[in-house]
């Protein structure tokens, strides 16, 4: 000690003097020393350690409060994704799915990782107590990203962070006084939810059965707005939920309105269309050189379906469907004076038939009812023309859908000249796995492809006549056989509508079918009656000839897709518009690139591959022309909807330099997959590099791609929210990198009616392909994130095989127009220790 800096400091300063005084009796001395530097010593100890403790506490505070926020953050996004899923409820109608049945109880571990309904007392604008959502007690993995639950069952458990969450209804903004919704008979009022979620770090100190808990470190809040997500397309047709245009635009007439001036109803949904010139019951207006940019096509050629709310076929607004619901059909817009037209209540987008007509032709070829898991369903093979089967037809039923196999969902890609038409992996898929699921789609009869309507993807055979298989029924396998001696014919299965009374009562095609010509009349009401237009299943049968189904050359169909290609796009070689019509070239559509229907060869039946065989006609021979499919023994492809490119990645730097090209079959039997064709090839290139310019064909293969010719183009995916280029074909030589509206890049458009700046005056009757057909060509203009029309519709014209921002469009979305801009999820958060459920006054 006498050796220290600090003793020999001490002595220095008041050792001499304290001899001095003790006259050098150094014990004294001594001891007084000692106590002076023990003193010392403790002093600066104790100062040290309050510096130390200043520094080291508020870190601990910090981390601590850190953790609690992650758990607060994490209990926030748990209860928004409950929010998010029951708003696809809330939009059907199904308001009870937004409190949950079961009662909280926190003194049940059993319940804490359940949502649960929980009693809470309020204050301010609603008084009384009212129900929340509460989810009691969730750990969370704070090992890795902080914000992954973890189940509280696991053995290996022992994280201290969990999170508690309350949410709470409100009628109105509870920033501005909103009341809160009390219970769940009142759920149907709800318009915004408020979440509240509480951080705890350590909340059981002594365990979760302990009885003691602490306080939550930090809390956060988020409101939410129901309405306002980012709204589903809701089908083709410019977002009237779900046309079946009989002959959209093919009526032999007039299929066009020009448009003076439109009414919109207080969703915002069209309600009144005024024209410019008079129309009739026949037809619309004719003068059509008075403004491209002013016409529609005449909505009264348009049909929705609508979802019944029982088996027998009634409506009732206020209601969901149910599994065994039927499907109705009413007219999008009937006549009401020389000049106006007034939109149908049935196939508004936001009316109070909304959760009832908004459908989705899917990637995996379903056709379902949106926000539900219900699907259209056909009958099942017992119904058949064949071997003692009921020969009767039945209305399309609503049942659950069944799993999905499909190149599209599976993101495979059907591969030409692979072999067989039925190989497992010349589909892009486990086609093996399908047929042996008993609980697929194709298994239930819920997957449609679509060819001059919509057509099962399955088939029936029977075995070899004159064996012990004669009588054995082969779904989906098996070769597909035409009238001979050996088999019997092979039998489909289409759709047609029907005016029936209900929808148990007995349909055929062969009477009383309903359609889309221009009429005044609309069919039926809430209630079924004889004018009651019904979706109906046809038997399965040898032959679609009295089936509503037409093969006429001019491609007329019956039923038009719901504004979605189903599963056709890249994967299977084709080019879907955000429309839902595809690119194609030849029939009707000459050497210039036009959009029309897809053909959605929906495996195994490819209705467009054995079209022929589904009319009854015998393909044996060359006599009868049977269309190849897209796989077969030689490899030959004539779809006329089928146009290979490569695929490029998101982002701006994802761009792909690629060409469009398509191969054809010719001269020779393609029937059974006689290896007799010969293989060509088609180009598309632009006839000139100004807006304006038409996409054309060429016969011949496409040059190497380069920058610098007309048959190159960049491919963009994804590239942002606010890009000019998602999902775009640019005309590489036109591509400059601007990102935004400056860019003088050329795309390619779908030219869709009343396209606000687009270049009409240059090429506008050449814009159809004929005046009383609706065929958009396609053509390059001016690169733009979206356009609208004269109908104030928000569309896409440059989106191919894409996804559109309000989840419609391409393949598998339903590609509608919307007539509201889309307004994100209205969510506002705040994160402190001292915001909680008594700032919402509950």
């Amino acid at each position: 000690m006498k050796e220290s800096v600090l003793w020999r400091r001490l002595d220095r300063a008041v050792g001499t003097r304290l001899r001095a005084r003790y006259k050098n009796r150094e014990s004294g001395v001594a001891m007084v020393m000692a106590l002076m530097f023990i003193l010392v010593v403790l002093l600066t100890s104790t100062l040290l350690l309050g510096i130390l403790l200043s520094q080291a506490l508020p870190y601990r505070n910090n981390a601590r409060n850190a953790q609690g926020k992650v758990a607060a953050e994490a209990g926030l996004q748990a209860g928004l994704s409950f929010l998010r899923t029951a708003e696809s409820y809330y939009e059907t109608g199904n308001y009870s799915k937004l409190m949950p049945a079961t009662a909280a109880d926190p003194s049940k571990p059993s319940l804490d990782e359940t949502y649960a309904m929980e009693t809470a007392t309020t204050s301010g604008s609603t008084t009384g107590t009212v129900n929340v959502v509460a989810l009691n007690y969730v750990p969370v993995d704070d090992t890795s990203s902080g914000t992954t639950a973890v189940s509280t069952s696991s053995a290996t458990h022992n994280q201290k962070l969990s999170y508690r969450i309350q949410i709470g209804y409100y009628a109105d903004d509870p920033d501005a006084g909103g009341k809160m919704v009390i219970d769940a008979t009142k759920l149907s009022s709800v318009k915004y939810a408020v979440v509240v979620s509480y951080g705890y770090v350590n909340r059981y100190p002594d365990g979760r059965t302990s009885g003691t808990e602490t306080d939550p470190v930090r809390t956060a809040a988020a409101k939410y707005q129901f309405g306002q997500s980012q709204e589903a397309g809701g089908g083709g047709g410019g977002g009237d939920g779900s046309p079946m245009r009989n002959m959209p635009m093919e009526d032999g007439s007039a299929p066009w309105i020009l448009v003076e001036s439109t009414t919109t109803d207080s969703n915002g949904d069209l309600d009144t269309l005024t024209a410019i010139d008079s129309i009739d019951e026949s037809h619309g207006n004719t003068n059509w050189w008075k403004g491209y940019e002013k016409l529609v096509p005449d909505p009264r050629n348009s049909l929705c379906f609508v979802a019944t709310t029982d088996s027998e076929g009634n409506i009732d607004p206020t209601k969901s469907a149910v599994v065994n619901s039927a499907v109705r059909l009413f007219r999008k817009a009937v006549q009401t004076g020389d000049k106006t037209l007034q939109y149908s209540d049935y196939c508004k987008k936001h009316g109070k038939y909304s959760h009832l007509n908004q459908w989705i032709y899917g990637k995996d070829d379903s056709i379902g009812l949106k926000g539900t898991n219900l699907c259209m369903t056909g009958l099942d093979v017992s119904h058949r023309t064949l071997h003692g089967g009921k020969a009767q037809d039945g209305a399309i039923r609503l049942t659950t859908c069944g799993n999905s196999y499909s190149p599209a969902v599976s993101d495979g890609k059907v591969d030409p000249g692979t072999g067989a038409t039925w190989q497992p992996g010349g589909q892009g898929y486990d086609t093996e796995a399908e047929l042996n699921d008993p609980n697929s789609l194709l298994n239930k009869y819920q997957k449609w492809g679509f060819f001059l309507g919509f057509v099962n993807a399955g088939y029936v055979n029977f075995g070899k006549k004159g064996t012990a298989d004669e009588n054995t029924l082969y779904y989906s396998r098996g070769d597909m056989h035409s009238n001979g001696g050996e088999y019997d014919h092979t039998m489909f299965q289409t759709m047609y509508a029907q005016r029936i009374a209900n929808a148990n009562s007995s349909a055929s095609a062969k009477w009383g079918q309903c359609d889309a010509n221009v009429s005044s009349k609309q069919y039926g009401s809430d209630a079924t009656g004889g004018d009651s237009c019904f979706l109906i299943s046809t038997q399965w049968t040898d032959q679609f000839a009295d089936n509503g189904h037409t093969s006429a050359a001019n491609i007329k169909t019956y039923a038009e897709s719901l504004g979605a290609g189903g599963e056709a796009g890249w994967n299977t070689n084709q080019i879907v518009s955000d429309s839902g019509a595809c690119m194609f070239a030849g029939n009707n559509g000459g050497d210039t690139a036009v959009t029309k229907q897809c053909f959605v060869n929906a495996a195994p039946s490819y209705s467009y591959c054995y079209s022929t065989l589904m009319y009854g006609q015998d393909m044996s021979t060359g006599a009868s022309w049977q269309y190849p499919c897209p796989v077969t023994s030689n490899g030959v492809q004539s779809k006329i909807d089928n146009i290979i490119y490569d695929r490029g990645t998101n982002g701006i730097n994802g761009k792909k330099l690629t060409t469009l090209r398509m191969t054809w079959g010719q001269s020779g039997d393609r029937n059974y997959g006689a290896a007799t064709a010969t293989i060509s090839y088609r180009c598309f290139y632009a006839a000139g590099n100004t807006a304006g310019s038409l996409l054309q064909k060429k016969n011949g293969d496409c040059p190497t791609a380069s920058a610098s010719n007309n048959s190159s183009f960049y491919r963009f995916e994804y590239v942002g929210p606010n890009s000019v280029y998602n999902y775009k074909f640019v005309l590489a030589s036109s591509y400059d990198g601007k990102d935004n509206d400056t860019t003088n890049s050329l795309c390619l458009t779908e030219m869709t009616n009343g396209l606000t700046g687009a270049d009409y005056a240059s090429n506008a009757n050449f814009y159809f392909y004929n005046a009383q057909l609706y065929s958009p060509k396609v053509v390059l203009q001016k690169c733009t994130n979206h356009t609208t029309n004269v109908l104030g519709e928000v569309s896409y014209p440059q989106q191919w095989n894409g996804v559109r921002p309000d989840g419609g469009g391409g393949t598998g979305g339903s590609g509608a127009a919307t007539y509201k801009k889309l307004i994100k999820s209205s969510i506002s958060y705040a994160s402190s220790k001292y915001v909680d459920a008594a700032n919402w006054k509950w």
